[in-house]
């Protein structure tokens, strides 16, 4: 299961970071084409790529919370809940001892 999260979370990067290059070469094709001027591309690209970042932090927000929901919904004990456990059985183990 975390495997195909983990894919999931990938391919997202992946297709971000094609974009960045998409990006680049759609900017290039819009000053050739006279729709904005050589001197607005860096800052076009740089506003588009500030966007893709939202977006990205968004996917990996939207990820996070599907992979929690999904943990919980299978009833996986999360770290917390198993570290507490250890600290209970080290409780319950020193108790034996005496």
């Amino acid at each position: 299961m975390m495997d195909f999260f983990e894919k999931a979370y990938l391919a997202g990067l992946g297709a971000l970071t094609v974009t960045k290059d998409k990006a680049k070469e759609i900017v290039d094709e819009l000053v050739e084409k006279g729709k904005i001027t050589a001197e607005e591309a860096p800052k076009f690209l740089k506003d588009v790529m500030a966007k893709a970042e939202e977006g990205k932090k968004e996917i990996e927000q939207r990820i996070q919370k599907g992979t929690e929901d999904a943990l919980n919904k299978l009833n996986v004990a999360s770290k917390t809940d198993i570290e507490a456990l250890e600290k209970k059985l080290d409780l319950v183990l020193k108790e034996l001892k005496k």
